[in-house]
């Protein structure tokens, strides 16, 4: 049986219909506490497991010093969508004209090689940040969604992954795979 993961400090949130991505960047640039806190699509995080997966290879990336983008949203959105690619990430993973629901996430900062076995990594990292997450969802003109990320085949689509019907992966399982292409590409 595996062990449940924290919640990852994602919050889904619906608004109006994106009409310019880069006018609701700038709000949120202009509204967010650092550059660890990031924009995404709706579809593009399986779950919380793949959240975290994710977010482990940024963090050691990052202590390695080996990251693509100049900024740890970004590069987690790189990482999501399984490229090498910086452009490439936020096409498939970044927020898109006519999007529905979102999601904002923070990248918490924390300390060692192996961060999921690190004692910092609690089950309040997500409340302990979920007033900011309010907050800019706020400054966004949208409310927040009371759901958790899922698996779907257009999520995995949208990021170019590919699910075989049938085969003995798990959809969250081959999310999961396709993170390794962001290092391999």
């Amino acid at each position: 049986m595996e062990s449940p993961v924290p919640w990852f400090p994602i919050w889904g949130f619906q608004h109006d219909s994106i009409e310019s991505t880069a006018g609701v960047l700038s709000s949120f640039v202009c509204n967010r506490p650092n550059d660890r806190w990031g924009l995404m699509r709706d579809g593009a995080v399986a779950s919380d497991r793949h959240a975290w997966a994710a977010w482990s290879m940024l963090r050691r990336l990052e202590i390695r010093g080996d990251c693509l983008a100049r900024s740890p949203d970004t590069e987690f959105l790189r990482i999501v969508a399984g490229t090498g690619q910086i452009s490439e990430g936020i096409k498939r993973a970044g927020l898109a004209v006519g999007s529905g629901p979102s999601w904002i996430y923070f990248l918490p900062l924390v300390r060692g090689e192996s961060p999921l076995n690190n004692d910092e990594i609690s089950t309040e990292i997500y409340n302990q940040n979920t007033s900011k997450a309010l907050h800019l969802i706020s400054s966004l003109g949208g409310e927040l969604l009371p759901r958790r990320p899922v698996p779907s085949q257009s999520g995995l689509a949208q990021i170019n992954g590919t699910w075989i019907e049938g085969s003995h992966s798990t959809l969250e399982e081959s999310f999961m795979s396709h993170l390794s292409n962001s290092i391999i590409n």
